[in-house]
């Protein structure tokens, strides 16, 4: 397995709200992608805590032997750690008060994943000629399409497309949780919305497809679309690609 992240400002933000996370030992890995809530004071903060936070549950973590619904658990609770890291830092900061981001994180073992996931940052599986969204965005927006008021082409310019209804920051944030199998050299990728309001799931599809021996150049290909298509967001991309192939 190949696994890459990169993260840009994009073209019209001064300072770069998301962050992301890959770790890896042995045949654990902890990839997360993290974006700042925009419009909020200290998102960069938040988004930077959130991550901080996972990685010291990894450095903490004992990897030996843990089932797939323990790897659940797990997730879960890091997700809480790093929920209460930044309600205490907004608690002891009146500047900070309010800040918030979304947190979209998948622990790997082999093929076993284990998904947790609140706000509006994105995970797909990518299994042959096909791309699956596994997130459901916890958005105002996607509700409105549930409800059926907008479609999903209207919601991608909708002015209410980036008020969230689910974020870290907040008393009690309700957590997505998941737990697959992956098929043999599929490939998983986390993303932050400033990536898939310009760039179409058979877009994302076809450039990993084409570059799927070399993740960074597929990553840089998805962030350089977003940015040629106006970069109106920052932008960040965890792509993980040969999940479980054998190589003996």
């Amino acid at each position: 397995m190949q696994v890459v992240g990169l993260s840009n400002p994009g073209r019209e933000r001064s300072r770069n709200e998301d962050s992301y996370l890959v770790r890896s030992e042995g045949t654990f890995s902890l990839l997360a992608v993290a974006d700042g809530m925009g419009g909020h004071v200290a998102g960069d903060v938040a988004s930077a805590l959130a991550v901080a936070t996972l990685e010291r549950c990894w450095d903490d973590m004992n990897r030996e032997e843990l089932s797939r619904q323990q790897m659940t658990a797990v997730v879960r609770n890091m997700i809480n750690e790093a929920n209460q890291s930044i309600l205490a830092k907004s608690a002891g900061d009146a500047g900070m008060q309010g800040m918030g981001t979304t947190l979209t994180v998948a622990l790997l073992h082999g093929r076993n994943l284990a998904l947790g996931h609140v706000g509006d940052s994105r995970a797909y599986l990518i299994e042959g000629n096909e791309i699956k969204l596994l997130t459901e965005d916890h958005s105002l927006v996607e509700q409105l399409i549930q409800q059926g008021s907008v479609t999903p082409e209207e919601a991608q310019m909708h002015p209410q497309r980036h008020i969230l209804t689910r974020a870290l920051g907040t008393s009690s944030a309700e957590i997505d949780l998941m737990e697959l199998t992956v098929p043999e050299n599929s490939s998983l990728l986390l993303c932050t919305d400033g990536l898939t309001t310009l760039v179409q799931d058979d877009e994302i599809l076809d450039i990993i497809l084409t570059s799927q021996s070399d993740p960074r150049s597929a990553a840089a290909a998805l962030i350089n679309l977003a940015n040629e298509r106006g970069g109106f967001d920052n932008i960040t991309v965890v792509l993980a690609t040969g999940i479980g192939r054998h190589t003996g």
